[in-house]
């Protein structure tokens, strides 16, 4: 199998995680990108893809109330955290990222502070949403290589969409060169007929991205500093960018609202599902079974309908783990069966054991 991973000797490649957005429609006081997603935050899952990806260091685009950040934050090793202090747009929350690199020149629009962390040194930055929980390191991986084996400045990942309404089109010309993206609310008839869209997903060289920045105006309905216009302004000096299609759409979609995080978790617990199922896992009425993200279940394991795994819970082999079951953070040895209803939070359960029916223990050795 081919190695799609950029070589570090060569390319080094930074991210760029947008989670400033106030996320209104979530109705809450949380931000959108910390709910949970399979017990993890959609903005873990980012920070996690982008890793996998091939990117060697992080920083975060933040608005300047940063403190529901805190914890995640102090768990995570070298990441840079960015203020995004007018909140103007997608380009204005990359913008207020230049001081998180080196060889990045800040616009003389923007307003943006580094709060934590010393400039990267990486020539490539790659930029995505961070409430984008769904998205693959492989497919981001092909992306990458796609790009650097183009030798192109600035890339976009398209994703071809039956239904695009909603999305930003890719707009090429006569040559099948990138031309622009455009908006759908500023978008004419024929531009919203393409259903080749806009992933949300930008790779390019760091000096270049802030070189084109530097010209971009709110000049549209929003009155907002669009990223998608870079785009245009690299057409026309020359260079235009390199797309990468994709048909895994479902990969990119973003959470807005409370029931989008519900379809999101059901795509991904579905995900999850088959993932265990290939790996040896017996799950009856698989529909009914919840299961997070960070839980390790071993082969030859069976699990009945109802059944709730969470946390860090480890489970071994040949376990029998009964209908409506809840574990949380609990370890059990190969061959535990454990009794319709019972609760086993934080606990630990030797090989062999059977967890009677109804059971509940919360800090148990068993």
């Amino acid at each position: 199998m081919t190695d799609l991973r950029p070589s570090a000797t060569s390319h080094t490649i930074a991210a760029l995680i947008l989670a400033a957005g106030k996320g209104t429609r979530m109705k809450s006081n949380t931000p959108k990108v910390l709910h949970s997603v399979l017990g993890r935050s959609m903005l873990e899952w980012a920070m996690d893809i982008v890793k996998k990806a091939g990117a060697t260091d992080i920083t975060l685009v933040l608005s300047s109330d940063v403190k529901p950040f805190e914890r995640l934050i102090s768990h995570s090793r070298d990441v840079r955290i960015a203020v995004q202090k007018n909140q103007k747009g997608t380009g204005d929350a990359v913008a207020a990222a230049a001081t998180a690199f080196k060889s990045a020149k800040a616009s003389s629009w923007s307003a943006g502070q580094l709060l934590s962390g010393s400039p990267s040194p990486c020539e490539w930055v790659l930029i995505c949403a961070g409430d984008t929980p769904a998205m693959t390191p492989q497919t981001i991986r092909e992306f990458i290589a796609s790009t650097l084996a183009s030798k192109r400045k600035l890339a976009v990942l398209g994703m071809n969409v039956p239904d695009p309404i909603g999305y930003g089109r890719l707009v090429r010309d006569k040559d099948n060169s990138l031309q622009k993206i455009v908006e759908e609310r500023d978008a004419d008839v024929v531009t919203k007929k393409i259903m080749l869209c806009n992933s949300g997903v930008v790779f390019a060289r760091v000096e270049w991205l802030f070189e084109l920045l530097e010209g971009l105006s709110p000049n549209n309905s929003q009155n907002e500093y669009y990223l998608t216009d870079i785009f245009s302004a690299s057409y026309a000096k020359g260079e235009p960018a390199h797309v990468f299609e994709t048909i895994a759409a479902a990969e990119f979609a973003g959470v807005n609202d409370r029931k989008q995080l519900a379809a999101m978790e059901q795509s991904m617990l579905s995900r999850r599902v088959d993932e265990l199922m290939a790996h040896g896992v017996t799950l009856h009425k698989p529909e009914s079974i919840y299961i997070e993200a960070d839980v390790v279940v071993e082969p030859d394991v069976v699990i009945f309908p109802g059944a709730c795994l969470r946390g860090a819970s480890r489970v071994a082999r040949h376990c029998v783990i009964g209908p409506a079951a809840y574990l949380e953070d609990t370890i059990l040895g190969a061959g535990v069966q454990v009794g319709a209803h019972a609760v086993l939070i934080r606990s630990k359960v030797a090989a062999e054991e059977r967890v009677l029916p109804q059971a509940s223990f919360a800090d148990a050795e068993l």
